[in-house]
């Protein structure tokens, strides 16, 4: 039980999904759990030496530690720079009223100091802010210190001692000042290096898994797997294409390669495919995953269009005399995420089978469908039966040419 809520004060305010702002939020969370803990063990103090102004003490220790509250509450409201700003407030209030009560030097504004070096890391890349705090501190800090030395105990100190007595305040506060200002800069370069990493790292993620894939893995452990009624795949294989490859240097086969599946990527962006994967010199890209939709078949059939047309442009850059099958198939699949050190989404079911039968049972330059994928978009494109062929695994299949748009 214990454990559960000092879990929920310390996360309070970080939403699942945030990346940014994690590190203030929780260290000013905290912060604030501590300082609370601090107050409350002095509480048995005030009240043993209750003769000592012990209602004006306990009084300032239990309004503070209420007010504490405030910091989670403010970060569960996504007030993260409010709720720093009343942690340092609250803390340089409580040293404040303190050295006034107890009326005696017992060094409690030094932990001022203690505070200059904790607002580089509650003030993470918000610079005005955090000197702003640092200032504050060390003002208070020199009003304390002066107000001991030259009205609390003027009779003990001579003028030489005072005047040395202030100077030591003051650099200390400057050499405090200054470390607190190294280790701000230090931070600061961190997280920028730090957001720079987890971009790169996002974008490398987002290369290898779709966005909704990649966010739900990072949100949770275990396997991803789900099932679609419907969804469309679409195959594209170069025909022919590992006799054209044996004239070409291995640089020229990669370029080429790169430039005809970059088009590709270009094409299922713009028609709202998802890549699923590459296969020597085939291509894979479904609709309707890993986001459901009903125009599945609309957005293969548009996209495999697209891919002819384009394809033609480089065959004449590369004078390829190689063409281009491709193969549609729709119905139910599976889509996963498997691999431990190398993550790879993908999908099975008998879309994916027919799909890959159409390409490998087509014609160069032609685009191949299933019954399923014509009946889904006969109103807008343009078909002509092929009639049935022999399929491995599945017998007789009747099949169609989509010849172009409506």
């Amino acid at each position: 039980m214990v454990t559960r809520i000092l879990h929920t004060w310390i996360w309070c305010g970080i939403r699942p999904t945030a990346t940014n702002n994690i590190n203030p939020t929780r260290i000013s969370n905290i912060l604030s759990l501590m300082v609370i803990f601090v107050l409350v063990l002095q509480i048995p103090i005030a009240i043993y030496y209750w003769r000592f102004g012990g209602v004006f003490k306990l009084t300032l220790l239990l309004s503070h530690s209420a007010l504490l509250f405030l910091v989670p509450l403010l970060n569960w409201a996504q007030y993260q720079r409010t709720a720093k700003l009343a942690l340092v407030v609250i803390f340089i209030s409580y040293i404040a009223w303190s050295s006034f009560i107890w009326q005696a030097n017992v060094h409690v504004h030094y932990y001022l100091l203690l505070g200059i070096f904790v607002c580089p890391f509650i003030f993470v890349s918000q610079g005005f802010t955090m000197w702003a705090c640092i200032t504050f501190h060390v003002a208070v800090f020199l009003l304390i210190d002066g107000y001991y030395v030259w009205l609390i105990n003027p009779q003990k100190l001579s003028e030489y001692h005072q005047m040395v007595s202030i100077s030591s305040a003051c650099f200390l506060a400057l050499s405090c000042t200054l470390t607190s200002f190294h280790i701000g800069r230090n931070v600061t370069r961190t997280q920028s290096k730090l957001s720079i990493a987890r971009l790169r790292s996002e974008r490398l993620l987002l290369n290898i898994l779709p966005a909704s894939i990649a966010q739900r893995l990072k949100q949770q452990e275990g396997k991803i797997a789900d099932h679609y009624e419907q969804a469309s795949i679409c195959f594209l294989d170069l025909e022919n294409f590992s006799l054209s490859a044996k004239t070409l240097k291995p640089e020229e086969l990669v370029d080429m390669l790169d430039d005809i599946f970059s088009l590709f990527d270009q094409l299922s962006q713009l028609h709202g495919l998802e890549k699923i994967k590459t296969i020597g010199d085939g291509y894979m890209a479904a609709a309707g995953v890993p986001d459901a939709n009903s125009s599945h078949a609309l957005q293969c059939c548009a996209y495999a269009l697209a891919a002819k047309h384009a394809f033609a442009s480089l065959q004449s850059k590369y004078q390829l005399k190689t063409g281009l099958r491709i193969g549609i198939g729709s119905g139910e699949v599976v889509a996963g995420v498997i691999g431990r050190s190398k993550f790879c989404y993908d999908l099975w079911g008998e879309a994916v089978t027919l799909a890959a039968r159409m390409e490998s049972h087509g014609l160069g330059d032609r685009i191949q469908v299933t019954q399923f994928t014509y009946e889904m978009a006969k109103h807008k494109f343009h078909f002509c039966a092929r009639g049935e062929i022999s399929v491995k695994g599945l017998g007789q299949i009747q099949t169609y040419w989509l010849l172009g748009e409506k």
